[in-house]
């Protein structure tokens, strides 16, 4: 870091710690009026800690009601297991502005240099107004803060857009409110922790009507978005839209969403949910697995239907049975219905969500080789999904927001094993696609209906940034779908051989810049790699792997492609379709004299602008610390 930064920064440390010292004298002159509490926060290697010491006055006199305490850094596991490490990252905690009881508190891995910035960005745009918010950093954790510190900056802070990656910083304020104090150690040579202890005033503001049960469950949670605010709530229970859409195909379709611990995804998912255009309440059925009475008591307040169902075990194989009853549930619930949608309680969806479903749920009962209708978009990532029309089928697991028979799910039952082996340790969408589907398709949109906006723990967070979280949403609602007769199997077939046949090949290197040409009317082109199988009989996927990164599509494995053959719309335009030969059933289209592409073929060059161009989308344009995200957004110099 630079003197002159450094020097920024100590100076605005002085402003503002002076600033406190000046809000103390303020906050002494106010304790006649009403309650304060005491705060003590610090930052530093060795974790993170939070004191919260309420005082009030009782015939002029302070009396103490306690202290609460979270702390966060090395500490002895017991039973001889060892010593647990600190969360490390940036930690966020919500006090209720007139108690100061804890309400929310979380560590965002931020360690970690890709997607969790975004979830502590969701967060914070979900505490509302007037609580009181205490944030520091644990061991390390500006390193990943990122396009986070532009709502921080937004929000008040200081700091956030000038901390170097190893500072330690404490910040105390009133979201929607004032500073309250707000410091950071950037001197990377001391390791001490940083110590700051504050008053806050507790708010004199009347409480809303304690007998609404609203407000109560508001006194003790945080992050809980607009059904907390006090100033502009959201309308409860949600109000019912407008059908705008032809509901007949949804009327005997229950809508399932499996939930948990976490209700602050779960508020956001359910409110999107049932105020989508389309969306009949008393559908929807919440199945919980682990859940405490936070969550349940807020599906009351909702008024939505919820089951709670025990399931026993650890880590995935506790995932695999509770998502074997939950279909198990829905079989015996629904035994009449055509079809179930499902949707995890982190995943948006879109305004045109059940449009979308209106339009597709025939196929699944029509067409045999269509095991599911899939909202989210396998292929449609960003800068290769313009069509909001265009729907596609293709070899794909169940996604975020899926619907599939009823039929299907018995089939899943009858073969789902109590338990996983170590063969099939794997999720249960993927085990679902890799033994249930039968080499069956799914049907999904260009444009993606849904999105995954949840982080958790173990997410795979690069994988997570690089692919979901940019993808595009379709935005309005009504989309009338263009090709929907043509997505039976065989029209599907005559018509995509059809496009093939009479499509352009390309030859060259398809990370080169110039690969795929520019063209002013609809173009189709095909692009031959070799696709073969490996001695123990699997196919080697590594020429698709490359060929598709090159194009910035989804390369990681064969999902989305349709019978070898995967379709990449590289503009409005223009359709690049990726064939496989000589596995896929139409490589025998390409020419004798065109040799497939193989990556183990290239020369130096060619081989260098494959890595070259895979860098480029997956780095050079994502990679920012938080000086130069500040200048991409406010076009300063930090």
């Amino acid at each position: 870091m630079s003197g002159v930064i450094r020097l920024v920064l100590l100076l605005i440390e002085v402003m503002v710690m002076g600033a406190t010292s000046h809000d103390h004298r303020e906050q002494k002159q106010q304790q006649n009026n009403h309650d304060v509490s005491g705060v003590s926060v610090w930052s530093g290697d060795s974790g993170w800690g939070l004191q919260v010491h309420r005082y009030c006055q009782l015939n002029h006199h302070r009396c103490n009601e306690g202290m609460e305490v979270t702390r966060d850094g090395w500490v002895d596991a017991g039973e001889g297991r060892g010593i647990i490490p600190p969360a490390q990252g940036i930690t966020i905690t919500v006090l209720n502005q007139r108690t100061a009881q804890l309400i929310f508190s979380r560590v965002f891995p931020l360690r970690l240099y890709w997607a969790h910035w975004a979830d502590l960005d969701w967060h914070m745009k979900h505490i509302a107004p007037g609580r009181i918010v205490i944030m520091a950093v644990s061991v390390s954790g500006i390193y990943g803060l990122r396009h986070a510190s532009i709502r921080l900056a937004a929000l008040g802070s200081l700091f956030a857009r000038h901390l170097p990656p190893t500072a330690h910083w404490t910040w105390v304020f009133i979201m929607g409110g004032r500073t309250i104090s707000e410091t950071a150690h950037i001197n990377t040579h001391i390791h001490l922790p940083h110590h700051v202890h504050v008053l806050l005033p507790l708010s004199s503001i009347p409480h809303p009507p304690k007998s609404h049960s609203r407000w109560q469950y508001c006194e003790n949670h945080g992050a809980m978005g607009g059904l907390c605010d006090e100033v502009s709530p959201d309308p409860l229970p949600p109000p019912i839209p407008s059908p705008v859409v032809k509901q007949d195909q949804l009327t005997p379709v229950p809508v399932i969403v499996t939930a948990g611990k976490r209700h602050q995804y779960l508020y956001h998912t359910l409110i999107t949910l049932m105020t989508t255009p389309g969306a009949i309440h008393h559908n929807i059925l919440v199945i919980l697995g682990d859940a405490p009475a936070s969550t349940t008591f807020l599906l009351h307040l909702l008024n939505v239907n919820y089951t709670t169902l025990p399931v026993y075990g650890h880590q995935n194989n506790k995932l695999f049975r509770y998502y074997r009853a939950v279909f198990n549930h829905v079989a015996v619930t629904f035994p009449n219905a055509p079809a179930a949608i499902f949707l995890d309680e982190d995943v948006e969806v879109s305004p045109d969500f059940f449009s979308y479903f209106s339009q597709t749920l025939w196929l699944l009962n029509y067409d045999p080789s269509i095991y599911c209708i899939n909202a989210h978009s396998a292929t449609g990532f960003r800068g290769l999904a313009h069509d909001p029309s265009t729907v596609l089928r293709a070899r794909v697991q169940v996604s975020w927001g899926y619907a599939i028979s009823l039929n299907f799910i018995r089939e899943l039952i009858a073969i789902w094993p109590e338990d996983i082996n170590h063969k099939d340790t794997v999720l249960y969408d993927a085990w679902v696609y890799l033994h249930a589907s039968q080499g069956r398709e799914c049907v999904f949109p260009e444009v993606s209906r849904t999105r995954h906006y949840g982080i958790g723990v173990n997410t795979d967070a690069w994988s997570t940034e690089q692919w979901f979280l940019t993808q595009p949403l379709v935005t309005h609602s009504h989309v009338h779908l263009s090709n929907i007769t043509d997505l039976t199997l065989k029209p599907w077939q005559h018509k995509f051989l059809s496009t093939l046949q009479h499509a352009t090949f390309l030859t060259t290197n398809p990370c080169l810049p110039t690969f795929v040409p520019s063209v002013n009317t609809t173009t189709y082109f095909i692009f031959c790699y070799a696709l073969n199988r490996k001695p123990e009989g699997n196919l080697n996927y590594q020429n698709f792997y490359f060929a598709a990164k090159c194009l910035n599509a989804w390369g990681v494995s064969e999902q989305g492609l349709h019978e070898g053959v995967l379709t990449i719309r590289t503009s409005l335009l223009t359709t690049v379709y990726l064939v496989g030969t000589p596995y896929s059933p139409y490589g025998y289209l390409c020419p004798k004299h065109i040799l497939p592409w193989s990556y183990d073929e290239l020369s130096d060059d060619d081989e260098q602008h494959v890595v070259d161009r895979i860098r480029q989308h997956e780095i050079e344009g994502i990679i920012q610390n938080n000086m130069q995200v500040a200048k991409l957004q406010f076009g300063q110099t930090a």
